[in-house]
């Protein structure tokens, strides 16, 4: 073989192994991309609605029966809505949550892996998924099931693992909820406790930050409750969570509820500083006993509730100053932080008398019958503002005033 032909055989053997070479190479980097690389992270479009209520429903227990029913009311209510409808549910006996999104009268089911609905987390991730699966104008969050003490909602019975019943704190939900309502630039329309004894001082200013309104119960509650289809076929038309709790109220059936109160959550923001000043006049005068007081009470998971009106008027009673102090914190809780109180439900048969449902003004308070009560709610937001644990540890001792002692 000549030089020359050689030459030009090792040239094209040469770029031959280049091309080899270089295009396993370029198969060994795209294969690499395909496998190793991260793939761009994906953003699925938000569901665009004017209203979404989001419902979390603790039905592990004596209420699981009621779940279903509600479940079907809420797919008749928004056959002929655009209202976005979820519902998280824990039913007796069952090993897992279920979560389920009802647009349009049609239901889809998202799994979940958490079981317990007493679990703050869960309920936190349950608020993250709906901001990251709907837009909408306003947002309702509904709460069912059973109220427990002041601080406590959202029982989980453990029925596949027998443990003892567990409940969430209301402080727990209620940061939840605010920071949610922060999420979505403050479009948190509603908040319904729809439990029983919720609508309460403690349980009000605590959730003051949720949404513009709370709707809530001051005494029993009933299930499962009848307002959801009216409610969902005419929540479209409406604006702001006062109108869509002013038809809750309307379209609940008379059965179902005693009283209802609705109160506007900017103007509950000021219950510390009025209460405070009706408070240090009354701590200045000679105080009664608890015996003595003489006021009704109701009881609700061995707790003692009394009407917070009922109970500073009693108190003014025996004081000799403060009547100007009881009159404007009157004023005060009856036209601008309750924005509306429904009476004449026969939950508990004929609606009571009109004396007895007058003395209800629409939001209890919390009524200790021992020293050791005293301080049980002493953490929550308002007893951190005001000097209810002082009145309270004076009533419980039976205490005179004196000035030795400083008040």
């Amino acid at each position: 073989m000549d030089s020359n032909r050689y030459n030009r055989i090792m040239i094209k053997r040469r770029e031959f192994c280049r091309y080899a070479i270089g295009s396993a190479g370029l198969a060994g980097i795209a294969g690499s991309h395909l496998t190793f690389a991260k793939p761009s992270k994906w953003v699925p479009s938000k569901s665009r609605h004017k209203w979404a209520v989001l419902y979390w429903m603790p039905y592990d227990n004596d209420l699981s029966h009621f779940g279903e029913p509600i479940i079907e009311m809420l797919t008749c209510g928004t056959q002929n809505s655009e209202v976005a409808v979820t519902v998280q549910s824990d039913y007796w006996g069952k090993s897992r949550m279920r979560r389920r999104q009802i647009v349009k009268g049609a239901v889809t089911e998202i799994e979940v892996l958490g079981e317990d609905s007493s679990d703050n987390a869960a309920f936190v991730a349950y608020l993250n998924w709906a901001n990251h699966t709907f837009e909408a104008d306003y947002w309702a969050v509904m709460v069912v099931g059973h109220g427990g003490k002041i601080n406590e909602l959202s029982p989980d019975d453990h029925t596949q693992n027998h443990q003892t019943r567990t409940w969430m704190k209301v402080d727990q939900f209620t940061r939840a909820v605010s920071q949610f309502n922060q999420s979505v630039h403050g479009q948190v329309e509603l908040l319904y406790f729809q439990n029983c004894n919720k609508a309460t001082l403690e349980v009000i200013y605590e959730a003051r930050d949720c949404a513009r309104y709370t709707l809530a119960s001051q005494l029993t509650l009933g299930a499962p409750n009848y307002y959801y289809e009216d409610w969902l076929k005419q929540l479209d038309s409406l604006a702001n969570g006062r109108e869509a709790a002013a038809i809750i109220m309307d379209a609940e059936r008379a059965d179902m509820y005693h009283t209802l109160t609705l109160v506007d959550n900017q103007a509950v923001g000021g219950i510390p500083e009025k209460l405070s000043q009706l408070l240090q006049s009354i701590l200045k005068s000679h105080l009664p006993t608890l015996s003595q007081l003489n006021i009704s009470t109701f009881q609700y998971f061995d707790e003692l509730h009394c009407d917070a009106l009922s109970l500073l008027k009693r108190l003014s009673a025996f004081s000799e100053q403060g009547e100007d102090e009881l009159i404007e914190f009157t004023d005060f809780l009856k036209t601008s932080v309750i924005v509306s109180h429904k009476t004449g439900g026969k939950l508990f048969g004929p609606p009571l008398p009109n004396a007895e449902t007058e003395a209800l003004c629409g939001l209890g308070l919390y009524f200790p019958e021992t020293q050791q009560d005293v301080t049980r709610y002493s953490s929550l937001a308002l007893y951190q503002g005001v000097d209810i644990v002082e009145l309270y540890a004076r009533l419980v001792e039976g205490q005179s005033y004196s000035p030795d002692l400083g008040l």
